[in-house]
Formats: structure tokens, C-alpha cells, sequence
């Protein structure tokens, strides 16, 4: 559902090890509109790999990815009925920008398009079920700045035909996991997320 600014602050762990989620105003990608984008899918960093043993991201954190991802699939249509009310949902400030984030607009500036904010909202519903069939719809805003110079520049453009192609479970798993712990990725994010934790 595209949750971000998924900071050490905003996951907490009670007594019993389990981890609890709180601050869900970055939700449905508004992360990729900060000025620093957050260009990763989740929180995988490589303390977290370090804790995960010898196997790394690939063993049961996988295939529990695996079996979510499979869950959320065919739970598809529920999933999305039960998104669809935010597309109403006041509270929701579905136009936030890079400029709001420093509070330079004024309330009024802010209601100015209502239609803009429900295209922007119907847009960020059919980013999830897009996501659902299984096409990777992730795009990185600083992609131009972090340009791979050791690689042959037309894989990189058959890599974004590619994100067309719906992906297989495993696929997306896969995919989600190498973009979550991308060195390209992770040096991009503001300091306050803490990369490095």
C-alpha cells in the first residue's frame, strides 16, 4: 500500500518481540513526494540481513514475503473494497508536496483543485492493484541521478520494459527484496531514516 517513513520511531517492539507500526500519514507512496524520496519498498537494511544469520533475506524471511504476497493476491478484490473508502476519507491529504513538507502553503492553496486530489487518489488505487497482479510500479524519482555507469544503459532500459510484465510471486518477492537493499537505493534516503539501523 505503499507505507513509508518507516523509521526506527515509527516501528516499535513490545516485550513479546513483535513489531508495531505507528505513523501511517506516509501512506499510498506519499514517500516518494519528500523531498528526499524514500525509494525503498519496505525496511531491509543490512543490520537487519545481519540478523537474519548466514541465509540472509533468502530463507524464512522470504518465503514469508513469499506466502504474503500470495495471500494479499488472491484476497485482491477485498483488499482493494477496503482501500476504496480512503479515496474519500477527508483526513487524507492526497496532494502533498514536496513544497507542503516545509509548510509553505496556505490551507487555502491547498483545497484549491479538489479534482486533482481525486484523480491523485484513484491514481495511488490503481498503483496497489497494479502491485496486486504482480507489475512492479516502484519509480525512483532520483533515477536519473543515480544512473549506473557500469552497465550498459540499454539493460537498464529493457529493466523498465520489464517492470510492465506482471511478475510471478517468487519474482516479485525477489524484486522487492533487491530494491529494498540496494546500496543506490539506501544511500539516497534522508539521514533521519537511518539507512544504517
Amino acid at each position: 500500500i505503499g507505507l513509508g517513513d518507516r523509521h526506527s520511531e515509527n516501528i516499535l517492539v513490545t516485550t513479546s518481540g513483535e513489531l508495531v507500526h505507528v505513523d501511517f500519514d506516509c501512506i499510498f507512496n506519499k514517500g516518494l513526494l519528500l523531498p528526499r524520496p524514500e525509494v525503498v519498498p519496505f525496511r531491509l537494511t543490512p543490520n537487519m540481513i545481519d540478523a537474519f544469520g548466514p541465509v540472509g533475506p533468502d530463507g524464512i524471511y522470504k518465503g514469508s514475503l513469499e506466502a504474503a504476497m500470495f495471500t494479499l493476491r488472491n484476497n485482491r478484490d477485498t483488499l482493494l473494497s477496503v482501500l476504496e473508502p480512503f479515496l474519500d476519507d477527508p483526513v487524507i491529504d492526497w496532494k502533498r508536496t514536496r513544497n507542503q513538507q516545509h509548510k509553505g502553503k496556505a490551507a487555502a492553496a491547498a483545497m484549491e483543485n479538489d479534482d486533482h486530489q481525486i484523480k491523485q487518489a484513484k491514481r495511488s488505487l490503481n498503483v496497489i492493484d497494479e502491485r496486486l497482479r504482480g507489475i512492479y510500479n516502484l519509480r525512483n524519482p532520483n533515477k536519473k541521478k543515480i544512473r549506473r555507469t557500469d552497465i550498459n544503459h540499454s539493460d537498464q532500459d529493457d529493466e523498465e520494459l520489464a517492470q510492465v510484465t506482471p511478475l510471478s510471486v517468487e519474482g516479485q518477492a525477489q524484486k522487492l527484496i533487491d530494491e529494498a537493499t540496494s546500496s543506490e537505493n539506501l544511500v539516497c534516503m534522508y539521514v533521519g531514516w537511518m539507512p544504517w539501523v
